[in-house]
Parts: structure tokens; C-alpha cells; sequence
């Protein structure tokens, strides 16, 4: 079970996911995440991250993956809420392919 401050905090850390989501546009489709315990039992935060197809190509992966995950450091502050992070990236294509329920956008 996750304790404070992750969970307490948790309309800030969406607050801020959603930001990132925003300046990272259109590189960055949407973003999800799960707070949760890790296999260690810390407190850890599972990214879930869509690109757009363009950024999801080759040449740009890296760039815009390492782009990502710094936004996320600097604008979230996890410091602060004390949580191991872990990113899992995929294409639009691909999950339009896979349809997971869990890499769904958010409704507005």
C-alpha cells in the first residue's frame, strides 16, 4: 500500500503529469501512469507513455525519450513525493494495434 506523500498528493502529481502531456505536444500523445509498490516494495510511479508515430521512429526515439523522462524529472519534482520511476513508451500505431485498456488516452 502506498503511504504519504505519493498518495496525498496524487491530484498534484496528475496535475503536473498532465502539464508535461501538454508542453510535450506533439511529440507526446498522452501520458499514464500507475502509483504503486515496485518488486523492492518502494513506492514507485509506472509511466505509460504514447508517442506520436513521428517521434516513435528510430532517429528520433532516443532524443525524445530522454526529452521525456527530463520533463517529467524537472516539472514533477519526485523528490519531494519519495518515488522510484519507471517508463514504458509505445507508438500510437501500436497501441491502436495492442488497444490495451491501461495505454487508453483519458477521457475529457
Amino acid at each position: 500500500m502506498l503511504t504519504r506523500p505519493a498518495v496525498a498528493n496524487e491530484a498534484e502529481i496528475d496535475r503536473r503529469i498532465k502539464d508535461v502531456e501538454r508542453k510535450l505536444a506533439p511529440d507526446v500523445a498522452w501520458i499514464r501512469y500507475s502509483l504503486t509498490l515496485d518488486s523492492t516494495g518502494e513506492q514507485s510511479i509506472y509511466f505509460r507513455i504514447v508517442l506520436s508515430d513521428q517521434a516513435s521512429r528510430q532517429r528520433r526515439l532516443r532524443a525524445v525519450t530522454e526529452h521525456v523522462e527530463s520533463e517529467l524529472f524537472e516539472m514533477i519534482g519526485f523528490d519531494e513525493f519519495g518515488l522510484n520511476l519507471y517508463f514504458n513508451y509505445r507508438s500510437r500505431s501500436e497501441q491502436a494495434e495492442l488497444k490495451e485498456p491501461a495505454w487508453r488516452p483519458a477521457r475529457s
